[in-house]
């Protein structure tokens, strides 16, 4: 791409990474036209992740080949995360081989590379160039179908703000109608004979109504996910009460493991909108566990470079965080599920569930600065791992340690619930 011709072809070629595909070859074909424009000696497209198998893409003389990553791989991750935009190595028999980063929206960081040959050289538009390409395959329909979802959490946000604001309306108006439905309902019921066939009518008008208040519920807390409410609160005090209120609704064998550090600091998220993420995602994963089996959840802190916050679902950036880890032994997420989580907005597997409870977690995330990831346990696991970074608070305090036993271990405290008896 050593002529300005040959740079306006390589620019030209840019909008293809953004055709309509729902096919996995739909990169290899772009990648080996992309080779041919930019008269690349070599070309590739690598990613991994924790909880699938590494896409590895290669081209070379035109053609795709099975080769391993590039052995640069590593070190360009870890430059690229630390902020640089393309990184270059000499790379022995090349004229220089360059990575630059790929992070789609809440997904890892994964890397395309170029290669020149052996008596070219790599001038500052080339690089720009590659920079540029980059920043398209983020959201290449191409990528998401090899990799999975590829999600613009800006959009996401603003449809759900959108339904946020109807769902609002419409509990309020279902607040009024259920109310009347269930105080006439407890009014008849003593003027009927007990245990007559009039009775059991009523009773379970009375219990459909309340049916219906718990999902009028959660239309409330969508409507006001979105409100930004930072006051300190303490991550494991949101846990303890969390895991009370879902005691009566677990399996007699299911476990639940805590693994929280006694000096974990405060959080900047009020204790209602925390305890309401918490909730949800409990409930997930006990939901997942419907024969018993064991539920982790861990919390420690971290720094994220502003790569690390990429990769997470919603507004996190870069700096001190709570991670929260929560983990079952269920079957895990089938892979055309992971496909449509956060795509469809309101996607849901259970038959009386309305896909609320994702979506309320993931706009309580975005109004306090945090995020998510949702992945399949690493092998050899099995189950769901979610993950949610937190911002601090700017005063740090111990949280307050749950009510169940605890015995120390290397970096924290492991609490162990066994439910049953």
């Amino acid at each position: 791409m050593s002529t300005e011709g040959a740079l306006s072809a390589a620019l030209a070629f840019v909008p293809n990474w953004w055709q309509e595909t729902a096919h996995e070859v739909a990169l290899d074909h772009l990648l080996i036209d992309w080779a041919r424009v930019c008269q690349w000696h070599a070309c590739g497209f690598v990613w991994t992740s924790d909880s699938s198998e590494p896409v590895i893409r290669t081209v070379q003389a035109g053609n795709l080949v099975a080769a391993p990553q590039p052995l640069e791989v590593p070190d360009a991750l870890r430059r690229i995360k630390q902020g640089e935009t393309t990184v270059f190595y000499s790379a022995p028999g090349t004229g220089g081989r360059v990575f630059a980063g790929v992070q789609p929206g809440g997904r890892a960081l994964g890397l395309v590379w170029a290669e020149r040959a052996v008596g070219e050289h790599w001038n500052e538009a080339e690089l720009a160039y590659l920079g540029l390409t980059a920043k398209v395959m983020e959201r290449s329909p191409a990528v998401a179908a090899l990799i999975g979802p590829v999600i613009n959490p800006e959009k996401l946000n603003q449809r759900l703000g959108d339904a946020a604001i109807i769902a609002g309306r419409m509990a309020h108006d279902f607040d009024n109608i259920l109310t009347g439905i269930i105080g006439f309902a407890d009014l008849a019921q003593p003027m009927l004979p007990a245990g007559s066939q009039a009775a059991n009518f009523v009773a379970e008008i009375s219990k459909v109504g309340q049916r219906g208040i718990q999902f009028t519920q959660q239309l409330h807390q969508l409507s006001r996910s979105g409100q930004v409410k930072p006051n300190p609160s303490a991550l494991a005090g949101a846990i303890a009460k969390e895991e009370s209120r879902l005691r009566s609704s677990l399996h007699s064998t299911l476990r639940i493991e805590k693994e929280l550090s006694p000096t974990l600091p405060m959080v900047a998220i009020e204790a209602g909108p925390l305890q309401v993420v918490i909730g949800h995602l409990l409930e997930n994963a006990v939901e997942a566990c419907p024969q018993g089996g064991v539920i982790r959840i861990a919390a420690r802190t971290i720094e994220l470079t502003e790569a690390d916050a990429r990769s997470y679902l919603g507004k996190t950036t870069g700096g001190s965080h709570v991670l929260v880890t929560i983990t079952d032994s269920g079957v895990g997420i089938k892979p055309e599920v992971r496909r449509r989580l956060f795509v469809e907005p309101f996607f849901t597997t259970k038959v009386r569930h309305r896909g609320l409870g994702l979506a309320i977690v993931y706009r309580v995330l975005c109004a306090h600065r945090a995020g998510i990831q949702i992945d399949q346990v690493p092998p050899p696991g099995a189950g769901t791992q979610v993950r949610v970074v937190l911002p601090l608070a700017a005063t740090r305090s111990p949280a307050t340690a749950g009510a169940s036993a605890t015995r120390p271990v290397a970096g924290g405290t492991i609490n162990t619930t066994v439910v049953g008896g």
